[in-house]
């Protein structure tokens, strides 16, 4: 019962607990576990020190006048925050941004990397058909060399139809 007591404090204090008020305002039983615990109720008449203090400061004691800045703070305040250098940088240090970058980018490279592990043959034992596996083992020049002979032949071969077409005897 003394921790419960001990962290709402705050609520008791503030009214936020209806049950069995006594003459201070607080629960019945809190005042009895206050009348046994010097530790709680020192916690409680600081809590109430401070309560008093943040009211004095927003002009709430009786009595009390209202504290209004000075001519020309708000005005201050805006050059201020205007005047500070704006980064396209500073947007990467923020944390969430930051974090959400990050885990983006991992994802982005797992999947890129899935995708060439699985799509790409690594070399003649990872060929899914004879002809890739030709074609990977011949260096590039020469597939460059038998690739202009086809060519060749091709041009030879229509050269003779357009012969055949136009004979006249």
């Amino acid at each position: 019962m003394h921790s419960e007591i001990r962290h709402n404090l705050e609520d008791f204090l503030r009214g936020d607990d209806h049950r069995n008020r006594s003459g201070s305002g607080l629960p019945a039983r809190v005042e009895a576990h206050l009348g046994e615990c010097a530790e709680c109720a020192s916690e409680l008449d600081a809590l109430r020190e401070q309560s008093q203090i943040l009211r004095s400061l927003r002009g709430e004691a009786a009595g009390a006048e209202s504290v209004e800045p000075r001519p020309g703070f708000y005005a201050r305040v805006v050059e201020r925050i205007q005047a500070q250098p704006i980064s396209i940088w500073s947007v990467f240090l923020e944390r969430k941004f930051g974090f959400r970058l990050a885990v983006a980018s991992a994802a982005l490279v797992a999947l890129l990397g899935t995708y060439l592990i699985t799509s790409e043959p690594g070399g003649p034992e990872f060929a899914s058909s004879p002809a890739v596996v030709r074609t990977a083992a011949r260096p590039a020049s020469q597939a460059i060399l038998e690739q202009q002979e086809r060519l060749r032949q091709q041009r030879e071969r229509d050269e003779v139809l357009v012969d055949l077409a136009s004979y006249r005897q």
